[in-house]
């Protein structure tokens, strides 16, 4: 017997990983690299009671919450910014089939993992649940001659499955599809990766001298962003309509 029947596929709630790779101009890659060296070591921790921490002493990864892209003025530092807005909306462009004319907000901090110090043990796993899109650049990554070809050696950038359901037991033969246990990037100097705060990931251990990231966190400002307002400037602004609360 046969019985017509009618079949849709769609797929729902991707995470997208992009890789950008810059062919920056002689020079620039070494000065945002002692820029960003200078600004790791005068943000690093100091005072266990500083309410900028953003975790503690007790690694190298702890640090103070600063941005990195205002606390300097450098045409690299700028150039940078501009990097990492047509970045964004080549992102939107390729992931949504959006063309984002607004601003983007950015923040950005400086990691320096250096072996001497050692540091080239990674990054565990996290996410930027607040942030929107995550840009982070690494203008210097020096690996060892002999650092063996394997992901858990080259510092790799992991992301993982952010509904927590990781890789499937059958095949899967479809090219626009990942389900792996995680997709793995090995960033190189130049490398730019492009990911949704809300997607979790973690770098290796790394063979080799040293490795400079710069992550850089995108607000995109839309009309219908949220348009939150402290207490006080709350009360302020009702206030000024006159006595009516209660």
């Amino acid at each position: 017997m046969h019985i017509e029947t009618t079949s849709e596929m769609q797929i729902i709630y991707p995470a997208f990983v992009m890789h950008k790779h810059w062919e920056m101009p002689e020079g620039f890659n070494d000065r945002l690299y002692a820029l960003a060296a200078k600004d790791a070591v005068a943000n690093r921790i100091n005072d266990a009671d500083d309410g900028r921490n953003v975790g503690d002493q007790t690694n190298h990864l702890g640090h103070l919450r600063h941005n990195f892209l205002m606390d300097k003025r450098d045409p690299a530092i700028a150039a940078l910014a501009e990097m990492v807005a047509a970045t964004v909306r080549e992102y939107l462009q390729l992931a949504y089939g959006y063309e984002h004319t607004g601003d983007i907000s950015m923040m950005s901090d400086t990691f320096w993992q250096r072996r001497a110090d050692k540091e080239n043990v990674g990054i565990n796993t996290h996410t930027h649940i607040q942030t929107d899109i995550v840009c982070t650049y690494y203008p210097r990554v020096k690996l060892d001659a002999d650092c063996p070809e394997t992901s858990l050696h080259r510092g790799a950038v992991r992301f993982y499955d952010p509904a927590n359901v990781g890789k499937r037991l059958w095949p899967c033969r479809n090219p626009d599809a990942y389900v792996g246990g995680w997709y793995a990037v090995e960033p190189k100097a130049g490398s730019m990766l492009v990911f949704e705060g809300h997607v979790p990931h973690d770098s290796t251990y790394f063979e080799g001298e040293e490795r400079m990231c710069i992550p850089v966190l995108c607000s995109i400002n839309l009309p219908n962003s949220h348009c939150k307002a402290g207490l006080a400037e709350i009360l302020a602004h009702q206030t000024q309509g006159g006595p009516h609360g209660l």
